[in-house]
């Protein structure tokens, strides 16, 4: 009978008791995990809870909400996870945009753990240590080292997303203009399918076990490559005014709700810190993203062709 669990995988191949499957996991090679996905109504959670059931896996998200079909939980409620995990295999976890993340993280990966779920996923970001300064970038540094210290979990650490271009869909298709100042240092932002790929990978397969993978794009983008890429692609012009934040912070506040003064600096200092420096990936990081995902990584340009 095939094992419950992950399977390893090594050559370009996976590995199960002696069965050997090219290319991506086959439902026949493992038993159904139980697997729980902590912020799984947006748009990385969903679709990780997607992947998981297409390869015939129990998924269940879980998240601040009463919708159907979902498990309702508040991870700023001590002891909430570890009751709701009882049961469960394995974990991804996304944790929410405030001051005390650090403290929320850690004790959500503690109380996994005493629930009895083997792994948990974590889905961090890139060039945490390098980027530092960003309020939101230092909370997910304690909890990567926590999280990494079991020997078996893993922490995705993924660029900037496609999809936070949705948000500001009205400028770019209404005033011809991109707003994001990303500046020109260079970002290598990813899209969302892409991370949800390799977090089932992760998920599934033991690989990658005890690591932080990057998850980039293979391409550099700055705020007057992403304006031409819409220009291009919606045949009217569509500009890049620059690197003056103030706007970008006034449509923020304007369109997020629970939007605060912590929330205000932490979004102008990563802006201005990702115009100072971008957000880089090297080729080892490009190529370690391609093998986590599994295929090469989905090009800006084709995502932009989806939405224009």
């Amino acid at each position: 009978m095939p094992p419950r669990g992950p399977i390893t995988m090594g050559n370009g191949e996976i590995t199960c008791i002696g069965l050997r499957y090219r290319g991506f996991l086959k439902r026949a090679s493992v038993l159904p995990m139980k697997i729980l996905v902590i912020g799984g109504t947006g748009k990385v959670g969903s679709a990780v809870v997607a992947g998981l059931r297409d390869l015939g896996h129990d998924a269940m998200a879980a998240a601040r909400t009463n919708a159907p079909g979902v498990l309702a939980l508040d991870l700023m409620q001590p002891g909430s996870v570890q009751t709701l995990a009882k049961g469960f295999d394995t974990a991804f976890l996304i944790t929410p945009l405030v001051p005390n993340e650090a403290e929320i993280g850690i004790r959500a990966i503690d109380e996994l753990r005493a629930a009895g779920v083997k792994k948990t996923v974590y889905l961090g970001i890139h060039n945490l240590d390098e980027m530092a300064q960003i309020p939101h970038f230092a909370s997910k540094i304690p909890i990567r080292d926590h999280l990494l210290a079991d020997g078996v979990s893993v922490m995705l650490a993924a660029n900037f997303f496609f999809q936070n271009d949705l948000n500001i869909m009205g400028a770019i298709k209404g005033a011809g203009v991109y707003p994001m100042p990303v500046g020109s240092a260079g970002v290598y932002s990813i899209d969302c399918r892409d991370i949800a790929r390799a977090g089932v990978r992760a998920l599934t397969m033991d690989h990658w076990n005890a690591t932080s993978q990057p998850l980039c794009g293979s391409a550099k983008l700055t705020g007057p490559i992403m304006a031409a890429t819409w220009s291009r692609a919606t045949g009217r012009p569509v500009i890049y005014p620059g690197d003056d934040t103030g706007p970008f912070i006034d449509g923020l506040r304007a369109a997020m709700p629970g939007f605060d003064a912590w929330i205000e600096h932490d979004m102008r200092t990563m802006m201005d810190v990702t115009q100072a420096m971008g957000c880089q990936a090297s080729a080892h990081d490009i190529a370690a993203s391609k093998e986590i995902i599994g295929k090469p990584q989905r090009p800006y340009e084709d995502f932009v062709s989806e939405h224009a």
